[in-house]
């Protein structure tokens, strides 16, 4: 699974330089982020280059994952390519501050894969010694996904742009868990059984909102 990670972070870079170097700045050449992901201690960012003339779009998405509390700590990185055919551009002409000036249409795929480790801390009782005592359990996760989506970008004063997408794919996930004190896993442990869950494994929606700044 290591090797699949390596793999699909090395097709990102050389199809990022190799188009970066290649095209001219299109129109739909924007630099994103996610606001919604800020909300699961996530950051998220993408960079999409037009292709094609600019009936066509690569776009490149890394992603942070970070956190530490008393009870939980988490760290992890994803990497997404997305490939974007634009089935219909409509140009409003309409230059006036905080109006849509264009809607852009497109379908497109995506691939992604991600690393990513968590440590839980569980409250537990000993009967014997009569006192309460910490078991932390530690989640690694190795992932994979690949589908298909629809979306819309709007354009407005010509600078910014909300891009709202929907899909779905398929998910792949190794999940290792282990007990850091040596006992057993508590049976209500994460089983990443719900469809966004980060050890999700299966068939899965995609549904994501991002802002960004026309480049």
């Amino acid at each position: 699974m290591n090797k699949l990670i390596i793999f699909s972070i090395s097709v990102f870079l050389l199809t990022s330089s190799s188009s970066l170097f290649s095209q001219e700045k299109e129109k739909s050449n924007a630099l994103k982020i996610s606001p919604i992901q800020f909300g699961k201690s996530y950051f998220e960012i993408g960079y999409e280059f037009g292709i094609n003339g600019g009936k066509s779009a690569i776009q490149i998405t890394p992603m942070i994952m970070l956190k530490r509390n008393d009870f939980e700590e988490f760290s992890g990185i994803q990497g997404e390519l997305q490939y974007r055919n634009y089935l219909k551009r409509i140009d409003l002409e309409d230059t006036r501050a905080w109006h849509f000036t264009d809607i852009d249409i497109y379908a497109g795929a995506y691939a992604l894969g991600l690393t990513y480790q968590e440590e839980t801390m569980y409250s537990n009782w000993d009967p014997v010694t009569q006192m309460e005592f910490r078991d932390p359990i530690k989640d690694e996760i190795f992932a994979a996904e690949g589908g298909v989506f629809v979306g819309v970008k709007f354009v407005f004063s010509k600078r910014l742009c909300l891009d709202l997408l929907a899909g779905g794919g398929v998910r792949y996930s190794d999940i290792t868990t282990e007990n850091l004190n040596g006992g057993p896993i508590p049976m209500y442990h994460n089983s990443y059984s719900e469809v966004f869950d980060i050890g999700y494994y299966g068939v899965k929606p995609r549904l994501n909102l991002q802002l960004g700044i026309i480049l």
